[in-house]
């Protein structure tokens, strides 16, 4: 019976070796091997050349072709481009950020960036380098921070209940739609213990985030907290906040008075009805990492991690950074109140 294996083994190699030396031929070998002749005569010819045929240095002849053949990485440890991906991942871009915002980017920059890859291919590549500073490195740029790529356990969190919530079920159309700006999602993000806290506001359209200085978790300071921050965005682009059911939205009733938005609650355990602020806090752990104190952050040092995260590419914004269309739709309502000014001068 014929040995379909693709390959020959070392035995098989000493075998032809040996039944050569015996003054065979190519069909009595291939019938003892179990092989097709022509596979038999295939290995004598590519490895005989000029001399007889020799079983060890046909093996070393084939195995360094098999190291020179196959797929190339083209993101091997030390080349330039993996170097280039290196540094942006340092600052915090995801493997798909940086191969998506290469692909919009204008021809002549593509050239020069030389980012040409997919975001696999990064995965790939980290995962493969061997223990050692730069993995930990890597690894620990990645938003997640794993050891190894799939899915983390994620614990539990208890909530307590709040009094005359208005449910998500009542939020405006539009809002789940994505197409009108001016909607936001909100939340905590919890230190070391739950002592301390960071809240995160994102716009649900551009994704623009607002980070805020929590001094202590209490449902007065929350509150007021919140209120600053949304009141310095310019009004037209605060409509409704929606929040989960934490005990630090106690008080939010008056937070609406406050800003003039409505504010809306998710159902308990349903993350994904937040879904643009719940990816929000996952790419914030990169910079206040879990089991750590967030006390220490000053609202310019929160400021200053907002302004790298919206300057971060994103793939909802065909990788556009959130600081540009935000940026635009501030240039329009400014646009807008010019010409209406203007309008009000020439009828007077």
């Amino acid at each position: 019976m014929v040995n379909k294996r693709r390959s020959l083994t070392v035995v098989d190699r000493t075998m032809i070796d040996l039944r050569l030396r015996d003054g065979l031929g190519v069909r009595a070998i291939a019938e003892q091997l179990g092989r097709s002749p022509s596979t038999i005569s295939g290995e004598i010819n590519r490895h005989s050349g000029v001399a007889a045929y020799r079983a060890e240095a046909a093996e070393t002849a084939a195995a360094e072709g098999r190291r020179a053949s196959g797929r190339k990485l083209r993101l091997a440890p030390g080349c330039g481009l993996f170097q280039d991906v290196c540094k942006l991942l340092r600052l915090k871009w995801s493997p798909e950020q940086i191969s998506g915002r290469r692909k919009r980017m204008e021809d002549g920059m593509e050239m020069a960036s030389g980012l040409e890859v997919s975001h696999e291919a990064i995965y790939t590549a980290i995962y493969a380098l061997p223990r050692g500073e730069l993995r930990r490195e890597m690894i620990a740029c990645l938003r997640q921070d794993k050891p190894h790529r799939g899915r983390k356990p994620k614990g539990s969190e208890r909530r307590g209940k709040l009094c005359d919530m208005t449910n998500i079920k009542e939020r405006p159309e539009e809002v789940e739609g994505r197409l009108v700006p001016g909607h936001w999602e909100g939340d905590l993000i919890i230190g070391t213990g739950g002592a301390s806290a960071i809240g995160t506001l994102v716009e649900r359209t551009t994704r623009f985030v607002v980070l805020v200085r929590m001094p202590t978790r209490k449902a007065d300071v929350a509150g007021c907290a919140f209120a600053g921050a949304l009141n310095a965005i310019p009004a037209p682009l605060r409509k409704t906040l929606t929040y989960d059911q934490g005990k630090e939205m106690a008080h939010h009733q008056k937070l609406a008075l406050d800003t003039g938005m409505r504010v809306f609650f998710a159902d308990p355990h349903s993350p994904w009805q937040r879904g643009a602020n719940e990816n929000t806090n996952g790419l914030l752990r990169q910079y206040f990492p879990k089991g750590t104190s967030l006390s220490g952050f000053s609202q310019d040092e929160l400021d200053g991690v907002a302004a790298s995260l919206n300057d971060r590419p994103r793939k909802t914004l065909g990788f556009a950074t959130p600081n540009e269309v935000f940026a635009k739709l501030v240039a329009n309502l400014d646009g807008a109140n010019e010409m209406s000014n203007g309008a009000v001068r020439y009828g007077n």
